[in-house]
Order: C-alpha cells, then structure tokens, then sequence
C-alpha cells in the first residue's frame, strides 16, 4: 500500500523498541501477512489474519464490523487504524489515523466506489474515535475544518524519512539504456499519477523547461493509472512527448539509479498528508523542487525552491534555475541531506506512543 506500508514496516520496530514489555499485534489481509513475513521484527508481533479482511471493497466495512471484534477478543487496550476506516466502538481505546483529507478535497484522486466509502464512513468513524492522528498540521487543520472534529482530539505527528537501506543502484548507463532515457538530463518525479499530484502541471513546464535544455527529460516512474492516458495525449498536443518517460513500476534498484543520475526533483502535488517523496529524494542528496502548498512546506523547510503549483510557467522556472545554477543546486543537495536528518522514525513512534497513552487515559477516564 505505498507510503501505509512504508509507514508500518518503519514504525513496528520503533515501537518494539520504545516498548519492549508491551504486547502488540498486527491486524493484516492474508497477503500482507505473507509481504512481511520476512521482517526481522515480525517473531516479536502477534500477526492477525482472516479471509475477510483486505478484501477489494470490503475493507472499509470488514474494518468497522470483524476488526473490532478480532480486537475485542485479544482484549486489546488501544487499536490504531492506520488507514482511515475502523470500528465505530469497542472495549479499547480507538485511534484512528486520517492522513489526508485530499479525497474529501479533491474527489478524483481516488475511484468513485473508494471515494463513496470514505465519505460515507469516515467521518462517523473519525467523530466516534477516541483520537485522531495525522502525520502535519496542514493535514490536521483540515480534519478539524472538513470532519468538524475539536483540534484538541488530533495528533499531528510527523513521519521520518522514507524507507530503510538504499538498496545498490543498478549503474546509470544500465538504468538509461534499460528505461531508454537516453543521455539527456533528467528531471525526476517520483509521484502517483492521480490529478490531485498534478503532473498534468509539470507536463506543460516541460514546453518552457526544453526551449532552453533541448536535452532534459522529465522521468514519471510508477504504476500506470488511466490519469496516465490523460498525460500522455497532454504531452502529445504540446509537443513535449519525446522528453518525457512515462515508466510502469520499476525495481528498487533502478529508482536507486535514477535517484543517482537526476539532476533534479519535482514534486508539484496540490495536496499531501506529509510529503514522504520529498524526504526521499533529499536523503539521496538530489535538490528538491516543489509547491508551495498543503503540507509540503513543513517537510521540505528552507531546503527546497518553492513554486506556484497552479503556474506551469513558475514550475519551469525552478527546474530552470536547479539545471543551470549547479551551484544553487549543490547547496540544495547538503540542505536536503541536513532537512531530512530532522526527521526520524523513532521520533515518529515516540509520539505515535503518546497519542495512543492520551486515548487510553481518556477512554478510562470517561469509564471511570
């Protein structure tokens, strides 16, 4: 599940950690029990399945029904639903973690069943739960504005910086000819391709980006979404086809390689939770570009050139600036490097702890 994985597989152990006589248990769809099973961590966690759960659809209801009775039955103290839906009630303490409020915001940047689930069942679960977290303020705010919940119930808690171990690069004259990239410069975006991540923006720099760097190519990797078809013919009538790469999933080998041979990164997301992207690509020591928008300043701090996300031509402009200033954008690489040491996950699950402490001495107060 994207950034939710990454988010699990980083903060289990850190919670392991801070909490070694505490007794935690994973609630996972059968194939994600199967994903992790490989963790160092997973022999110090209860691992929970059942058929029913991760089931395309199903999801957000076998999570208000079935998961609060699995809770129920372990006799759990607190339960953290990580990805927005839950139980509506139960003899436990329940957080639930909104991390964005974008498919409120902006409908399209999920499916219509998805979309309808959420707005159905969300709010009711977010209303009736003893607190809510979320990984920034902006985020928070607008829970507390769309969702109509007491900012004093939610838990703004940043994450750290991306996943584990860099895996080896695959060498970059491979990772060019296997990708057919060619030699040009490469503008990276490591993004989902919904509209909400507004790429369609960035296409329409890459007309002003290549009158003046005839060379540069704009590298989208990611799973291949119908918003995708959308920029393909977007790219087609402005006559920038050529200098884009629109990649399906690559391995993580070849992202480590095109993190290596980018002279730059882009992030021009409308809405974000956090921002995990921009993390990632600062601690490879490529200079970030990004909007001035959302959460995104919070992550990316004075380490970063801003844009106008609505503006394709201030978008080229910054990407102009990182390819001609190698000076500018070797200083943007180290404050990167020093930005992203900020964040850590074990500060993450210090204060992930924190919420969960909050929701049981709040539960047990209003039982007592």
């Amino acid at each position: 599940m994207a950034g939710i994985e990454t988010y699990v597989r980083r903060i289990v152990p850190e919670l392991l950690a801070l909490r070694p006589n505490t007794r935690f248990s994973l609630f996972v769809s059968r194939p994600g029990a199967a994903a992790l099973a490989d963790e160092p961590w997973v022999a110090d966690v209860d691992v929970v399945t059942h058929p029913l759960l991760g089931v395309r659809y199903l999801t957000a209801l076998s999570e208000m029904t079935l998961l609060g009775r699995l809770a129920a039955v372990r006799r759990l103290d607190v339960l953290n639903s990580v990805a927005l839906t839950g139980p509506l009630g139960g003899p436990f303490a329940h957080v639930v973690t909104v991390g964005d409020m974008t498919w409120k915001i902006d409908p399209s940047s999920v499916n219509r069943v998805t979309g309808l689930i959420w707005r159905t069942s969300v709010p009711a679960i977010a209303r009736r739960s003893d607190r809510v977290l979320t990984y920034s303020e902006a985020a928070k705010r607008d829970i507390v504005t769309l969702l109509g919940i007491a900012a004093e119930r939610v838990d703004a808690v940043p994450l750290g910086p991306g996943a584990g171990e860099a895996p080896e690069p695959v060498p970059e004259p491979e990772v060019r000819s296997g990708l057919d990239i060619g030699a040009g410069r490469i503008v990276l975006a490591v993004s989902g391709k919904r509209p909400n991540k507004n790429l369609a923006r960035l296409v329409e720099a890459m007309v002003q980006v290549t009158r003046r760097h005839p060379d540069a190519v704009l590298v989208l990797p990611g799973a291949p979404t119908r918003h995708e078809d959308e920029l393909r013919s977007l790219a087609d009538r402005l006559g920038v086809r050529g200098s884009i790469r629109f990649l399906g999933f690559v391995s993580a080998g070849e992202l480590e390689g095109l993190y290596r041979a980018a002279e730059c990164f882009v992030f021009p997301s409308l809405h974000e939770g956090f921002g995990l992207p921009v993390l990632e690509a600062m601690r490879r020591g490529v200079p970030v570009a990004c909007s001035r928008a959302s959460s995104i300043p919070e992550v990316a701090g004075d380490a970063a050139l801003y844009f106008d996300p609505h503006d394709a031509g201030d978008i080229a402009r910054r990407v102009d600036e990182l390819l001609d200033d190698r000076r500018l954008a070797a200083r943007l690489a180290e404050a990167g490097r020093s930005r992203q040491a900020l964040f850590s996950w074990r500060r993450t699950a210090e204060l992930t702890l924190a919420s969960f402490e909050r929701a049981w001495a709040e539960r047990y107060g209003r039982r007592a």
